[in-house]
């Protein structure tokens, strides 16, 4: 159920049963001191009247003349009524026949004040003291004269500290109040921003990638709105570029139609209409050395046709990579640029043995090559051009590196050939990684985890 709940919700309630519980030993405390005071004042109490009637005891063993008058009323003994300012003891004496002779409390005692709560007397837990009258026979000359009993009465020692812990009670209880009202108010204040943040996600969620969020107080807080706001530009970046890209894209497939179009009807177009003469000339022939040049002229258009036909083939998809594999066609891609640069050193570290990935990683090797080669020679004005592909323990590693004029890789206007390399190593979970500055050449890394049909080529 706990797990259901806020954490503003949980922070309150657990600081609220922190406090209580310092209320609760707090309480304990009190009660427990209170206790121990009572006792204690009602034990010194009992011990000086005790030491006072041995006192008055010890006078009368010596002399007995009050003991003529022992049997008369309104004879006092011991003078208890002179005991009447103790408030803690009742004593009182009772003669042989077990008549009340002289008390210290021929009244009841006003008290001032309040009588303590029946709750609070008991969580004192002092009925043992009430309930247990301390007596003294009074003996002289072997003759029992009677019986001292003292009661303890704590009702003043109560009533005097229940005024005291009334009024610390409710000063602790409204200071208690006041930081409970105080930790709430700081912790909603404390989660305000949260409510923020969940608005800004859910402006994130329907799309709104410009949402940003303000500047906190909190340094945790402040860290949030931070990392959020850099995320929110990233992503907004992202999409655009995405926007950008598809758009360059469809530029892109649109620019290739129409030059397959002018191809097939530049080029293949003749050569059908070549072709087409050259049958009617063979077919209108009467003599066999007219035929045979029309054959002939058939022939040469023909195979004329076949490679412009493979040339057109391998635009749209490289034929050597089924044919020869990765390796040897990423060579033959290298050699063929080399042949058209021939002003750029490159240094060809191509692993020999590459296993053969998947169709896909395949393509993607090959294009990025073919991607970077380009960029190189229409933009680094580079002089050399190292080249590595290897197996990793993971995947598949591919670096180019040029001493060209590098770039700024922060640029929003690095071109769409980088993106759309980013486009395809991240669609087969790759990673890419570009360092570069003006003036400093560019050095773009690739490591590509091993697929499953990777994996199933390399057992």
């Amino acid at each position: 159920m706990m797990k259901s709940l806020s954490l503003q919700f949980k922070l309150n309630l657990i600081i609220t049963l922190l406090l209580l519980g310092l209320l609760l030993t707090w309480a304990v405390s009190v009660v427990k001191n209170a206790r121990e005071d009572v006792l204690a004042e009602v034990q010194s109490t009992s011990n000086l009247v005790m030491h006072l009637l041995d006192a008055e005891i010890a006078h009368y063993m010596t002399d007995f003349g009050w003991l003529q008058h022992n049997q008369q009323e309104g004879v006092q003994i011991f003078r208890l009524d002179e005991l009447r300012n103790i408030r803690h003891l009742k004593v009182d004496f009772y003669d042989n026949n077990g008549r009340l002779r002289e008390s210290n409390r021929s009244t009841r005692m006003a008290h001032s004040g309040e009588d303590p709560p029946k709750w609070f007397v008991k969580l004192l837990d002092i009925s043992s003291v009430l309930n247990e009258p301390k007596r003294k026979n009074i003996i002289l000359n072997g003759r029992f004269i009677g019986e001292l009993v003292i009661t303890p009465d704590p009702s003043f020692e109560l009533r005097e500290i229940w005024d005291d812990t009334s009024g610390l009670l409710a000063i602790v209880s409204l200071f208690g109040l006041s930081v409970l009202l105080f930790v709430y108010w700081t912790v909603r204040a404390t989660f305000k921003p949260v409510k923020q943040i969940i608005h800004g996600l859910n402006q994130i969620e329907r799309g709104e990638y410009q949402s940003r969020l303000p500047g906190f107080e909190q340094v945790e807080l402040s860290e949030i709105s931070d990392k959020f706001n850099s995320m929110a530009s990233t992503l907004e970046q992202s999409i655009r570029n995405n926007h950008r890209l598809t758009q360059q894209i469809i530029h892109l497939q649109e620019e290739e139609r129409k030059k397959l179009a002018r191809d097939l009807h530049d080029e293949i177009g003749q050569y059908l209409t070549a072709v087409h003469v050259d049958a009617s000339a063979l077919v209108a022939a009467k003599k066999l050395s007219s035929a045979r040049e029309s054959a002939q002229a058939i022939a040469q258009i023909t195979r004329q046709m076949m490679v412009t036909i493979q040339d057109i083939l391998s635009r749209l998809r490289p034929r050597v990579l089924d044919e020869l594999g990765l390796s040897l066609a990423l060579a033959e891609l290298i050699h063929h640029w080399r042949d058209r640069n021939r002003g750029i050193m490159v240094v060809n570290q191509i692993s020999n043995h590459l296993l053969q990935p998947d169709e896909a990683l395949s393509v993607t090797v090959y294009r990025i090559l073919q991607e970077c080669l380009t960029n190189i020679s229409k933009h680094a004005a580079a002089t050399r051009v190292t080249i590595e592909v290897k197996e990793t323990e993971n995947g598949l590693y591919l670096m180019v590196e040029d001493d060209g004029r590098g770039f700024d890789p922060q640029s929003q206007t690095r071109g769409y050939g980088l993106a759309g390399m980013q486009e395809r190593v991240e669609g087969l979970m790759g990673r890419m990684h570009i360092h570069t500055a003006p003036g400093q050449g560019t050095r773009i890394e690739i490591h590509f985890q091993m697929t499953e049909a990777f994996q199933e080529a390399a057992v």
